[in-house]
This record gives C-alpha cells, structure tokens and sequence, in this order.
C-alpha cells in the first residue's frame, strides 16, 4: 500500500527559506517529517512561528527582530505528547515522566496543520515505523479555506477562488462537450458565415437601388426594370438568411440541448463517486441547482449566446471593410464613439462579474432553504413553525431580490449610454456625409461624389456595425451568467472522490466475514479525533454488540468498516485483507445495513425490497419478506407490493419502515451485516417483530449491532463497550454486568432505574 505521506516539497512550500537555513544548521531537511504553524506565545500574544519535526526531535521557533530563535526538544525520553483544548486556541504540550517538558501555543486557525503534525510525533515517540501507519494528509476531503495564488478567502460557497478564476478559461472547458457534436458545430458556424455574407450584401445594393434604379445619381434616368432585378436579389437573399438562420438556430439549439443532457449526466453521476465527506459540508439544494438550473443556462449559452457573438464579430469585420471600401473617411466618423463604449464595456464588466458571483450565491442559498426545509416538513408543522420557515425563506428571497434588482438597475443603464454612443455616431455621419453630399451636389462632381445612394448604404453599414458592438456588449451579462453556472458544475467535476478503488483492487465475490481493526484512528475534522487506536478482532460469524455512551465512536467504526471514510491510522482487514485493497462496490454488496431511520425511495413496496438486487423475482421478494415479518402488512394494502411507497417512506409506520429495510438487507444476502439502533424507535410488540426477522437475518453472518436498548444485545456473543473513541470494556453480557463499577454495568443500571420510573409514573 502506498504511503500518504507528504511530499518534502508539500511539507516546505509556505516555510520561509530563512528558517530552512536555520532547520538545516541542526539536522538534514530530508529529516523532516512536519512542519505547522505557530501563532501565540506563552502569554497569548500573537508571533510568527513555526513548529519543525524531525526523526529526532521537535523545534519550536519564532521570529524576533527579522531572524529566527527557537530550540528543539529530542524526542529520545518524551513519554507523551498531548493537545490541551483552550477558548479560542490550543496547547501542544510535550511530557515526561508525568513532567511538562516544552509547551507550543496556537489559534484555532492552525489546529489542523498542528494536529497533523501531533499525529507524527506520536509516532514518532511510540517508535513506530510511519510505513506501519497510514496518514491520510489533508484528511477527509477537506476544503481549501485560502487561496494558495492570492491569500484571500475562499467563500463556503465555492471551490476555488473567484478572484483568481478565469472565465474565458472555465468556459474553454465546454469544448470537451462539444467534440462529441462538432459537425453540428461545424455547419452550425458556416451557416452563420454564410447568413452574414449574405447579409452584408444588402446595404450595399441600396447605393444601385437609389442610384441607378431610382436616379437619384446626377444624369442617371430612373428604371423600374433595373429596380426591380435588385428587388428580386434583396428577396432571394432574405429568403436565404431566414432558412439559413432557420436551420442554424434549430440545430444549435439541439447541439446545446444535448450538451446540457451530457453535463447533466456526467455530473449526477460523478456525485454518485463523491464521498460522504463531501455532502456532510455542502447544501442540498446547492448542489441540485447545480444540476438543474446551471446546466440549463449551459444550454441558453451554448445555443444562442456563442453563436450570436461569432455572428456579431464576424459582422464587425465585415461591415467595417465595406465601411472603409465606401468611404475610409466616413468610416472614420464611425469609429470616433467605439473608443467611450469600449471604455463602458470594460467598466461594465468589472461590476456585473462581481454581481452575477454574489447573486449566484443568493440563489443558492435561497434553494437550500428549500431543500432543507421540505424533507423536515412534518418537524416543522408538529411544532407549529411555519411562520418561522416562511420567513426565513423569505428573508432569504429579499436578499436575492435586492441583489437581483442592483444588477437590474446596473446592466439597463448600461443599454441606454451604449444606444446613445450609437446615436452620436450616426448624428455625425449624417452631419459630415450629408455636407459631402450636398457639396458634391452643388459643385456638379461626379467623380468620387458622395450619392444620396452612398450615403444610404453608409448608414445601413453603420447600423450593421454598431449592432453587433451592442449584441456584445449585452453578451457580457451572458457570459458572466454561463461561466458562474459552468464553474460551479466544474467545481463538481474537479472534485476528487476521498474514497476509491485502486486500478489494481480485489473485485470480491463472497467474503467469510472476518473482521480486523488494528490500531485504527480517525478524526472528522482532522483536528479531534473520534476513535483512538482501536483494535478489535470479530471472527467469521460472530455477532458483537457496539454499545457506550453517545458519541463514543460506535457509528463512526461502522461507518470505516462500510469504507464511508478511511481510517486516519491504522488499517482495516476483512479476511486478511485491508480495506482499501478491495473494489469498493464489490465489498460493499457483501455487507448489509439496517439503519434506526431506515430511507425509502418513492417507489413501490417491491421496488423499495428490491433496491439491492433489481433483478429479484416476485417470489424472493415474498420470501424475504416473509423472513423480515413483512409480508402480513403488505398483503393487507390495496395493492400489496405494488402499492406506492411515499418520499422517505412516510405513508408507512416506523415499524412497517424498518421491517422493509430488513427484507431489503435479507433479499441482498450479505455476508457482513450491521445494525445500527433497529428497534430503538418502535413499540414492545413491533420490536419483537423485528427481533425475530433480525434473528433470522443474522443467522451465519458477521453481525455488528449497535443499541442502547441493551436488552436487544443480549444474543451477542461479545459486547463491545466505547467511550471517548476507545475500547474500555468487552465481555458477554453477564461478565459486564457483573463488573462492579464499569462503563456498561453502569449504563444497564441507569436503564433499569428509568424503566422502573415510567413504570411507577405510569
């Protein structure tokens, strides 16, 4: 197994080379194993400095007066090293024989690095070999918090770092969704060039409709014939750009569809590879807007916002050459605005980047609000909290409506100066090409004169050219709008799965079910530590009972056993083989779980057994169903097993619930089966149901079940008692009882005085 061990490179990329200089004076920097920094000194005032691990001891340093002083303490005869949690900041303290030998204060802020770095020097003063330990270096799927290019802040709501992301290159990135379809794409863009060819065209067969059809030209007869040749020429060319633009905007429109179907698909499924870890910090309705609504503008974008600024650039260029070809002069006139609307542009810009990011991330604050409310809604009208929700959405949705209505108020003003730069334009052009041509008119010039033909094909250029220039201006709004949604979807693509199977993984097909925690760690947040050096042997069939006060590490094995997280240190067998050498779909079809809130899917009663083999018959689900003492109730609703099952289950009871899920479990025969809390929600009766499927269910198979109602533990051939993330007792429920002052004894005293309490009060 590869180590997890940082790189040196990692380890020493923000340690300035001053204090390297100074680190090397004392022992090679190939002996580094950490490097955390410090931030408080023995009187809470704040300092720069560092903590420096090495093979063979630990330095502690601070700068003072532009250089580094600090000492190091040998590891050689420390007994321990421990982190004291304070108010607002923590203590490393080094000890020895029961005395405090050094002591290293820090904030809040680097508790992770310094825990990391307490996490080495533990193993490092127990001896072990770091190749016996496993440490997983950012810990679980942890976010970045600053950005390691500029400094700044990482708002919760993104990945990366907004300031520093580039829009032009997030939007580049489409390009790989558009390979798949690039013939589409490809006479997508012809048709384009060709509509606009042919567009440009039509303002300058003005100049002969006038000049030469109407004789408006100095000593040219007016002809309806020739008149009417450019009339049938405009209309041919019309008809063409109406079906070429016909054909174009119905094939780019299917091009985007199918892109957002592609980016939705991918996307869903590269969340199904996410870890746990990754949902536990990240809003529901975040991520289904990332899903849905953002895919949907990728679509809006992609159809119609990049063809029309190809169309509207490609239209620049070629009426500007037409414009120069008529008159370089005129079309100099032209050009005296561009330079003030480019200058908007840019203003423009700056601020409606910063407001579509803002306004984005109202947006998805606001579905949060929704997604976490909904699932909640009978919480919430059993303690009469509706008001409460209804204003707190609403307070959310007047955020997004004032932010909603600053960029409202931001890009139509923008419209408005852009149209009147454009006005000014053409009130020149008419002024100095209309004193052109009248001049041209009076002296009689023929040569080179300014026609009214001329100067009516001008203007129509003009329009041309200043179209487009709006078209783009007002992209700017869309193109902000695409690359926030297309960074957010790519924000879930980029995301790296905690959990995986290697390329070289065991796909498993049955396991004997023996389980192995050797000296097994684990933290959630990198900093506390929920389990501690746990090691547990459960032989192939056993059944072992977790049992403890809460929060003692109970779920949290289970959830290392399932491989939901990777252990910290340490490492997981299941029949002599680590966890992590397994293929985790393979592994995790060998193991059952019964969970105390068991999750149906809106579905049939069938459908919901079924989940775990889609492919099961009507008789095994009966059979399972039978097993789980289900079959009774089923048979008893108007349409038994094809009777709908609504969202998370709630038209049945909680007993009904959890005796489905146990069909479910029987019905996918795992080899390895966990229970956690099964029967602590339902009555006497219901749960003496259940303990009967149960027992059937655990018979031959590894069961690790987890209760604080301790009579349903009785039947475990070994109990398992965890308090604070260790091991305190073990021992069948006879031997724990009778233990005079243990954790379980204790435990099993305080239930039987409650009972006896309700019984009285009853």
């Amino acid at each position: 197994m590869a180590s997890l061990q940082e790189t040196k490179e990692d380890i020493f990329s923000h340690v300035p080379q001053s204090l390297l200089d100074k680190v090397a004076q004392h022992a090679p920097l190939k002996s580094v194993q950490a490097v955390a920094r410090l931030d408080l000194d023995e009187h809470g005032m704040y300092l720069d400095g560092y903590l420096v691990l090495t093979d063979e001891a630990l330095g502690g340093f601070r700068q003072t007066g532009g250089a580094w002083q600090g000492d190091w303490t040998a590891l050689k005869g420390l007994g321990s090293a421990v982190i004291v949690e304070g108010l607002g900041m923590n203590l490393l303290r080094l000890l020895s024989d029961g005395e405090s030998r050094a002591e290293y204060r820090f904030t809040l802020r680097h508790a992770r690095e310094v825990a990391k770095l307490h996490r080495r020097l533990e193993a490092r003063i127990a001896g072990k070999d770091e190749a016996e330990t496993a440490f997983n270096g950012r810990g679980e799927d942890e976010k970045k918090t600053r950005c390691e290019k500029c400094g700044g802040v990482i708002p919760a709501w993104a990945e990366v770092c907004p300031a520093c992301l580039s829009k032009r290159k997030v939007l580049s990135r489409l390009l790989d969704f558009v390979k798949p379809y690039w013939w589409q794409a490809a006479l997508g863009l012809v048709l384009a060039v060709a509509a606009t060819a042919a567009g440009l065209v039509q303002p300058w067969l003005t100049k002969p409709m006038l000049d030469d059809g109407l004789g408006l030209k100095h000593g040219t007869k007016p002809s309806f014939a020739v008149l009417g040749t450019y009339i049938l020429v405009m209309t041919a060319l019309m008809v063409f750009i109406a079906l070429a633009g016909f054909v174009r905007e119905r094939m780019m429109a299917k091009l985007g569809s199918r892109m957002s179907r592609d980016i939705r698909d991918r996307t869903y499924a590269h969340l199904h590879k996410l870890s746990l870890s990754y949902f536990s910090r990240r809003p529901t309705g975040s991520l289904v807007t990332r899903v849905t609504s953002d895919s949907d503008r990728i679509w809006d974008f992609v159809a119609w916002t990049v063809v029309e600024s190809v169309v509207s650039v490609m239209t620049i260029v070629g009426v500007g050459v037409m414009l120069f070809l008529m008159s370089w002069k005129l079309a100099c006139v032209v050009l005296l605005p561009i330079p003030v609307m480019f200058v908007l542009m840019i203003v423009f810009h700056k601020k409606l980047h910063a407001g579509f990011d803002r306004l984005w991330h109202r947006w998805s604050v606001l579905t949060a609000v929704v997604a976490d409310a909904l699932p909640g809604v009978r919480v919430i009208k059993a303690f009469s909290q509706e008001k409460r929700e209804v204003d707190r959405f609403s307070r959310k949705n007047d955020d997004y409506y004032r932010d909603d209505v600053s960029m409202i108020s931001l890009w139509t003003l923008f419209g408005p100066v852009m149209q009147f730069g454009s006005q000014l334009g053409a009130l020149l052009v008419w002024l100095v090409g209309g004193y052109w041509a009248v001049s041209d008119a009076l002296a009689g010039r023929t040569e080179g004169a300014m026609t009214a033909g001329t100067l009516m094909a001008f203007m129509g250029f003009m329009w041309m050219f200043y179209g487009p220039i709006h078209n783009i201006a007002h992209m700017d709004r869309m193109f902000n709008r695409a690359a926030t949604s297309v960074q957010r979807i790519f924000e879930i693509l980029d995301a790296q799965p905690a959990i995986f199977s290697k390329t070289s993984a065991h796909a498993v097909q049955s396991l004997r079910g023996e389980i192995e925690l050797s000296d097994v760690s684990f933290s959630y947040d990198g900093v506390r530590r929920v389990l501690k050096d746990v090691n547990l042997h459960i032989a192939p069939g056993e059944m072992i009972g977790l049992a403890g006060p809460s929060g003692g590490g109970k779920t949290t094995m289970v959830n290392l056993i399932c491989r939901f997280y990777d252990v910290l240190e340490g490492r997981i067998l299941i029949d002599g083989v680590d966890l992590r050498d397994y293929d985790i779909e393979a592994m995790r079809r060998q193991i059952g779980v019964v969970l105390q809130e068991p999750f149906l899917f809106y579905g049939t009663v069938a459908a919901n057994i079924a989940y775990g083999k889609p492919d099961a018959s009507l008789e095994e689900i009966i059979t399972a169903s039978r097993a789980a003492n289900a079959h009774d109730f089923i048979v008893g609703f108007p349409d038994g097993y094809d009777t709908m099952v609504g969202e998370r289950g709630h038209t049945l009871s909680g007993g009904e619930r959890q005796r489905i899920s146990i069909a479910r479990a029987i019905l996918n025969n795992p080899k390895i089966l966990i229970l956690d809390e099964a029967t602590s929600s339902v009555d006497t009766e219901t749960e003496k149901l259940i303990q009967e499927a149960l027992d059937r269910l655990i018979a031959n198979r590894t069961t690790i079940a987890i209760a604080h109602r301790l009579s349903t533990l009785r039947k475990a051939s070994r109990l398992i008692i965890l308090d604070k993330g260790q091991i305190v007792e073990q021992g069948t429920h006879e031997e724990l009882t009778s233990k005079e002052g243990g954790v379980y004894a204790k435990l099993t005293r305080m239930q039987a005085e409650l009972k006896s309490i309700i019984a009285i009060g009853g």
